[in-house]
């Protein structure tokens, strides 16, 4: 593991873990309605876990662009998944905006995961057109997430 590597793995963490405890804080402090909480299932919960492992391997990308929107988006999850585990899998959503006759209920968790998609795709998007030379063949992701690695061999066909 690179020294790079484990940077981007530790601001991942750093970020994602401080992003929930502030979103965890202002569920606590702000107050939630009753019809505020939104009621997930077990598999919503394991679909959270499995998003927060997929994350790790983002870090092998050299982009700290990359680690800010999968930190942010990790971030999110994290904090309702938390939030969800804390209340029988209810999640408080303390932030209300009203219009008319309606509104929608959100928590800071909601708005990290937005946030983290935006980032992560922009990030993404550039990270693939700064190194779309290197992108070309089918082995290309192995090269470019290992710069060591060699692809395997191509099959040769029949000469004639």
């Amino acid at each position: 593991m690179g020294e790079g590597h484990k940077r981007r793995l530790v601001t991942l963490w750093l970020l994602a873990s401080s992003l929930a405890c502030l979103n965890l804080w202002l569920n606590f402090f702000l107050p939630t309605p009753s019809w505020a909480f939104h009621q997930r299932s077990l598999l919503w919960a394991a679909g959270c876990a499995a998003l927060l492992v997929a994350m790790v391997p983002l870090t092998r990308l050299p982009s700290i662009g990359v680690t800010i929107g999968a930190g942010f988006l990790g971030g999110g999850v994290l904090g309702n998944l938390i939030s969800g585990a804390a209340d029988h899998l209810a999640v408080p959503n303390p932030l209300l905006l009203t219009a008319g006759d309606g509104g929608i209920a959100f928590n800071a968790a909601d708005t990290f995961i937005l946030g983290g998609n935006l980032i992560l795709v922009i990030a993404l998007c550039t990270l693939l057109v700064k190194n779309r030379e290197r992108l070309r063949g089918r082995h290309a992701v192995l090269q470019f997430a290992r710069p060591g690695a060699r692809p395997p061999a191509e099959p040769r066909g029949p000469e004639q």
